[in-house]
This record gives structure tokens, sequence and C-alpha cells, in this order.
């Protein structure tokens, strides 16, 4: 027979992750104190009656430690996953099998008071430190049911055996003391199930008391493990909030510069328009002048052809009314000159428009690809969920102003189209004149031919000449004017090129304050728990819906405890997690 103290409590506590393991605090922090064991006890009908008995086994427990502790780390190794969890222990297999023959002897060493309690909460924490999970842990109390039943069994049948020879014998005896029996010497089958059944019903409170110590040590080994989750889960939750202080206090700035910048945008998008006005003005008042400009030419085609009709007449004065002529043809030459001039600046006009039609295009790039941005950051913050509503109305409000940016872009491009088409008829007007103003050129040269009546000829080609050179001023003036609005167009299109310029510079800015909203979204939806719904892998590998409407901060490794029922539990508020852990 083994040494009844070959294995005792004093193997507990040695080596290992034992120097990691601060004891006291633990017992203190599950409230593991003399009064709840106590109570624990007294839940459970732990009485002396169930000292003595599991007494009774200390040295049978003694005898069988080293088997049990060999069959147990049999089951165990022949598992991956506790391979696994036996591997992260900084003790080989043999000194672990030291371990387990200690815990099953001090079952039965009779001795249940506090310290027996502190020795099973080092047991349970340090496999907690190892990451071994609850279900491994508490299913190896099966194991030890299949290894201690049948030495319970074994000592039922000696001890069966004892007591039925023992009532046999009393038996015996009585009946041959009595000899007026004709049944004496006979054992009768009452006495036989009456020792069987006082013998059974002995063992099975044996075995009950067996299973009171054990689910009184499942009971620490199960505090023990909350312990850690509730640790695990207020480290969580203060990272989380950690965290969410973090955002807030990233977001402030770049929440606040982008509101700026936004504002800056607006102004920017008011001047352009102010300018826009004045330019489709300036523009107006071009298309007047233009009008009055082919009025006079049309003034100086009926002049030209009153002298003519002029010049006919004084077909045979035609050497005197030569050098009247000659000076005609001068004029028209000027004017053709005037014409010409006026067309190259309504051309030099055409290629400022085309300027401006090109700076309407950069904008309303730039204001679909702010548009763009806006919508990335709507998508960001719709997958952060409700941390990230408030990011979500901002990036709506850039989204509004790229929107409204467009239009307006789009306004301006309307209003240079039409200048650019009036521009155009202009332009065709122009160089309907200067064809006029050739033929009347080619009609003077015939006129200077055919001069006929040099006296009436003459006095009336000088009247003509006359209404000529004043026509050509008012061409001139005309002119004159429509170089000045040119020049108050490319003032226009300067400033909104000087405005479109601030727009490009803000937008860049706010490209950067998105960006780093971006980033911090993305670190805030990088840390988030599984509680946004979709699936999880249990520890038994089978696949979980979780509810989206989890409780905030509530770690992946309790989600991956539960059952999917739990889960729906928990979302609906039937069910508190800490009640399931």
């Amino acid at each position: 027979m083994a040494n009844t103290r070959e294995y005792g409590r004093e193997t507990f506590g040695a080596g290992g992750l034992n120097d990691q393991l601060d004891l006291d605090s633990l017992i203190d922090e599950i409230g593991l104190d003399r009064s709840e064991i106590e109570w624990r006890k007294d839940f459970v009908n732990f009485s002396e009656d169930d000292v003595r008995r599991l007494g009774g086994y200390q040295d049978l427990f003694a005898e069988h430690a080293e088997e049990v502790a060999d069959e147990f780390y049999e089951n165990l190794t022949a598992y991956e996953e506790t391979v696994e969890v036996i591997g992260r222990s900084p003790k080989n297999v043999d000194q672990l099998k030291q371990t387990q023959k200690a815990y099953f002897t001090t079952l039965a060493d009779g001795e249940y008071g506090q310290q027996y309690f502190r020795d099973r909460a080092r047991i349970g924490k340090l496999h907690d430190m190892l990451d071994m999970p609850m279900k491994q842990y508490i299913g190896q109390y099966g194991v030890y049911y299949d290894l201690i039943l049948p030495l319970i069994g074994d000592s039922l049948a000696d001890s069966l055996t004892d007591r039925v020879t023992a009532a046999v014998r009393e038996n015996l005896e009585t009946d041959s003391s009595e000899d007026s029996n004709p049944a004496a010497g006979d054992v009768s089958r009452s006495t036989i199930e009456s020792a069987v059944e006082a013998e059974v019903d002995d063992k099975i409170e044996d075995i009950l008391s067996i299973l009171r110590i054990i689910n009184l040590d499942m009971q620490v080994v199960t505090d023990t493990y909350i312990h850690s989750y509730s640790q695990r889960l207020e480290d969580e939750i203060e990272r989380n909030r950690q965290l969410m202080a973090s955002v807030d206090e990233e977001l402030e700035e770049p929440v606040s510069d982008l509101r700026s910048t936004a504002e800056d945008v607006a102004a920017s998008a008011t001047t352009i328009s102010d300018a826009a006005d004045q330019q489709s003005r300036k523009i107006d008042e071009v298309a007047d002048e233009v009008s009055n400009l082919s009025a006079t030419v049309e003034e100086v085609a009926a002049t030209a052809d009153q002298v003519e009709d002029s010049s006919e007449r004084a077909e045979t004065l035609t050497e005197d009314g030569k050098e009247a002529a000659d000076d005609a043809a001068d004029v028209m030459d000027e004017i053709g000159n005037a014409v010409d001039g006026v067309v190259t600046d309504v051309d030099g006009l055409q290629d400022r428009i085309a300027e401006i039609d090109e700076f309407v295009d950069a904008i309303d790039a730039i204001a679909e690809q702010t548009n763009m941005l806006a919508l990335n950051a709507s998508i960001e913050a719709a997958r952060a969920g409700e941390a990230g509503e408030g990011f979500a109305v901002v990036a709506d409000e850039i989204k509004s102003l790229a929107e409204e940016s467009q239009t307006r872009a789009g306004d301006i491009e309307a209003m240079v189209d039409d200048i650019q088409a009036d521009t155009e008829e202009t332009v065709g007007s122009l160089t309907d004149t200067a064809e006029q103003v050739d033929r009347g050129i080619d009609r003077v040269q015939d006129a200077m031919d055919n001069l006929t009546d040099i006296v009436e000829a003459i006095t009336e080609t000088t009247n003509g000449i006359s209404e000529v050179a004043a026509a050509t001023d008012d061409q001139a003036a005309a002119a004159e004017e429509i170089a000045s609005m040119v020049d108050d167009v490319v003032a226009q299109a300067n400033r909104v090129a000087e405005e479109i310029d601030e727009l490009a510079a803000a937008n860049e800015q706010q490209a950067a304050m998105v960006t780093e909203v971006e980033e911090t979204v993305t670190q805030l939806s990088g840390t988030q728990s599984a509680t946004d719904g979709g699936t999880v892998v249990t520890d038994d590998l089978d696949i979980v819906s979780i509810p989206a409407d989890l409780p905030e901060g509530m770690p992946d490794f309790v989600i991956e405890m539960l059952s999917e029922k739990q889960l729906r539990e928990i979302a609906s508020g039937k069910l508190d997690p800490e009640d399931v852990l």
C-alpha cells in the first residue's frame, strides 16, 4: 500500500506558473472567505458525515493515485487541443502527474477548510493562465468519474462480501442456539437482502459524498474562470473607452478644420457666382455694341450705293472725279482694316471664353472629386455604426456642397456657351460686312472708270464721302467700346481663375482632412468587436450568427463561448451577460 501522505497538498504552489500567481488577491477578488465556504458546503449538504465517508477512501485513493494520474493524462494526450494546452505549461507531463496525484489524494484527506479551497482556486487559475477553455477543464471531471467509480465498485464488492459474510455468520450463530427452530442452520433470504441493501445504500452515500466535494471543487474552478472573464471584460471595456476618447480627440481638430474649409469653399463659390453675374452683364453690353456696329456697317453699305450712283453720273468727268474716287477707295480700305481689327478682337474674346470654359470644367471636376470623397466617407461612417454617425452628417454636408458646386459650375458653363454662340454670330456678321466693303471698293473702282458728269458727280460724291467718314467714325468708336468690354471680360476671367485657385487650395485642404478622418475611422473599425453582427466560429467549430444589437464592448472570447440562443436573449435584453459567465 502506498504511503497516504506520499502525495500531499505541499505539492501545490511549487514551480511552474505559481510565481506569477497572486493567490491572496485572487481569493479576495472572488470572495472565497471562510463564511462563503461554509455557505457553499451547507448549500450542497456537505456535512461531517461526508468528511467521515471521504476519509474512509484515503488509503484507497493513495493506493491508486499513480494509476489514476496515468490514465487521466493518457486521456488528455489523446486530443490535439489538450496536448496544445499541456505544451504551454513550463512543467513536463511527469511533473504534471505529480500535481494530479496530489489533487486526487487530497479529495479524501479529510481536511476541507480554507486551505483546501485555496489550493483548488490555485489549480483552476493556473489552468486559466494556460488558456485551457472551461469546457476542457470541466470535462476532465467526467474522466474522474470514469476513474473513481470503478474503484468504488471494487470496494463495494469487497465490503459487500464482508457484510454478507458477517450477516450470515451472525444468523447461523443465532439459529444454532435455538434448538426448537426446525430451520436451524439455514440462512434466510431476507438476511442476505438486508445486508446487500444496507451496503449498497452505504456506498451510494459514499458516492454522493465524492460528488459533493467534486461539486465544490467545480464551483471554485468556475469562480476563477469567471474572475478571468470579468477581468478581460473590464480590460476590454477600458480599452474601448480609451480608444473612443482617443478617437474623439483625433476627430475634434480635423472636423473643425473640415468645417472651416467648407466655409471657405462656400465663400469662394459665392465670389465665383458674383463674378459670373458681372461677366454676364459685360457680355450683354458687348452684344449691344456689336449690334450697333452692325447698324453702322449697314449705313456704310447704303452710302456706298449712293456713291456708286453718283459715280455713274460723273462718267464724263472721270479725270477730275478720279482723285475723289481714290480718296473714297482709301476710306473703304480703312473701313476694311477696322472691320478686320474688330474680327481679331472678337476672336480674342472667343479664346478668353474658351479659357473660362476650361476653368468651369476644372471646377466641375473638383466638385465631382469632392463628392466622391464625401461618398467614401459616408460609407466608412456607416461601417463604424453609432460611433460614426456624427461624421456621417459632416460627410453629407460635404456631399451637398460638392453637388451645389457642380450645379453652379453647370450654370456658368451654360452662360459661357450662350456667349460663344453670340460671339460666333457677331463674327459672321463682321465677315459679311467685310465682304460688303470689298464689293463697295470694287464698285468705287468701277466708278473711277465711268465718271461722266464731273460737276454734279463731284458734289454728290463729296457728300457721300462725308457720310462714309461719319459712319467710319461711329464704327471706330464702336470698335473701341468693344475693346474696352473685352478688357473687362479678361479682368473678370482673371478673377475667376484666382477664385478657382483658391477653391482648389481649399479642396486640397478638405481632401487632407477627409483622409485624416478616414484613417481615424479605419482605426476605429479595425478594433471593433463582433457585436456589429455577422458570424463567429465557436470553440466547438460551430458557426453561430451574431445579432447586430449585442451590447457594445462585449469581448469576442465571451461571444465565442455562448450559443446562438443565448446571444439572441442577450441582444433582446432577456438575459444579462454576467448570468451566463
